[in-house]
């Protein structure tokens, strides 16, 4: 991208990964750092464009592992979020620490009366080309509940 004086602004919308599920814990000597493999217990989030991308907030919130119905109570546990240079995630020296939420125990029923709650993370940062973000969690989310996780931002 050229350097320009003009301010810049996204150009396109970039809502992240669609069904960005986790529900199992990362292992702890991995829950530091990052470098657990992609699976049930870390999702890839994000992934800036071409030109590099901004990132607005995440969103996370209860929902049930794919194919399930979302019934029972969760564990308490910690979102934790790392921002990845775009190489292997698996060496800790790609990833630094971005952010995390702290989700409560919850009661999750698929047929409630009332909505879940939404945990919201403003960031407001600049990323370069091709940088992601990764989540994982800290604790089991429990049964066949997970977590589900938006990042909102846009590619320049």
């Amino acid at each position: 991208m050229p350097v320009t004086a003009t301010p810049i602004f996204p150009q396109t919308p970039n809502q992240g990964a669609m069904n960005c599920i986790v529900s199992t814990a990362m292992t702890n000597t991995k829950a530091m750092d990052g470098t657990e493999t992609v699976g049930t217990a870390l999702a890839l989030a994000f992934t800036a464009g071409s030109n590099g991308a901004r990132i607005d907030t995440i969103t996370t919130r209860y929902t049930a592992t794919n194919g399930s119905t979302a019934t029972g109570t969760s564990a308490a546990t910690v979102l934790r979020f790392w921002l990845n240079n775009g190489a292997a995630n698996t060496t800790a020296t790609n990833n630094k620490f971005l952010c995390e939420i702290a989700m409560p125990a919850q009661a999750v029923t698929a047929l409630a009366t009332g909505a879940l709650p939404e945990y919201i993370k403003t960031l407001g940062i600049s990323v370069p080309a091709g940088y992601r973000v990764y989540v994982g969690s800290t604790v089991a989310a429990g049964g066949v509940l997970a977590f589900l996780t938006d990042v909102t931002g846009g590619d320049y």
